[in-house]
């Protein structure tokens, strides 16, 4: 990725070359800070959006949870708090559980009858939209407290002719996406199904753990999805700086 505050360098020696005055200098690499933060932001925030949209399709909660914008010095990705992209699940046995305060039977072995409700239970597809929507719902949070802290920056460098840093609006984007305790606030308890019974089954001591009543896995492993989404954020960022860059520097 380009170095955004590099390339307004470079434009502040070039426009000196211009023997333009060193005010008007000033106020055209603030302006082009000012944009290239105005549009940087806006490319994570729909980076992170792809992400959480990413996961909302696999039913990946706890990586939607995960979410955050990392940063090294000028570089910026999407990541995980934990680094890790691959959130499948092993299938899970059940029969213990499903065991708790069974009743005896005249053997001696332990039995509880399941209700065994219709498949595509709304539980979790539930629970993925509510989590989605806080996740989307935290993301136009930021922007707008980045787009304040942005727009108060651009005031004071104004008035004061001076060039602000144009990673400052990431920076603070990124670690509202960081600490964001209110969408990972999101609980995540069982929920009391309302889905239709269809039939009754009896589970058993008897029965084999390993093969009967055992939730099959689910692959949620977002290592494409993440590398697609931030080859397309580094892309459309040099973009960015490179238009704005050149776009002032023609003007003058």
């Amino acid at each position: 990725m380009l170095d955004a505050n590099m390339e307004i360098d470079n434009l502040r020696q070039r426009l000196r070359f211009k023997n333009l005055d060193e005010t008007v200098i000033n106020s055209i690499c603030n302006n082009a800070a000012v944009e290239i933060n105005l549009a940087s932001t806006d490319l994570l925030a729909n980076a992170m959006e792809d992400a959480v949209r990413a996961g909302q399709d696999k039913k990946a909660i706890k990586f939607i949870n995960e979410l955050k914008v990392t940063q090294s010095g000028h570089h910026f990705s999407i990541g995980t708090d934990s680094g890790m992209h691959d959130f499948s699940e092993p299938p899970f046995p059940m029969l213990p559980k499903l065991l708790k305060n069974a009743k005896t039977a005249k053997d001696g072995s332990q039995y509880k009858v399941i209700p065994i409700r219709e498949k595509g239970s709304k539980m979790s597809s539930g629970r993925t939209a509510v989590t989605t929507e806080a996740a989307l719902k935290n993301i136009n949070e930021a922007r707008h407290i980045a787009k304040e802290a942005r727009d108060a920056r651009k005031e004071a460098g104004a008035s004061n002719n001076l060039t602000p840093d144009s990673l400052k609006g990431m920076s603070t984007f990124a670690a509202l996406q960081a600490i964001n305790e209110a969408r990972k606030a999101f609980p995540t308890m069982s929920q009391k199904s309302t889905e239709p019974v269809i039939a009754y089954r009896t589970a058993s001591s008897k029965q084999d753990a390993s093969s009967k009543w055992v939730q099959p896995g689910t692959q949620k492993n977002m290592t494409n999805e993440l590398h697609s989404i931030n080859s397309r954020l580094q892309s459309s960022l040099d973009t960015a700086i490179e238009n704005t860059i050149r776009n002032y520097e023609a003007r003058y």
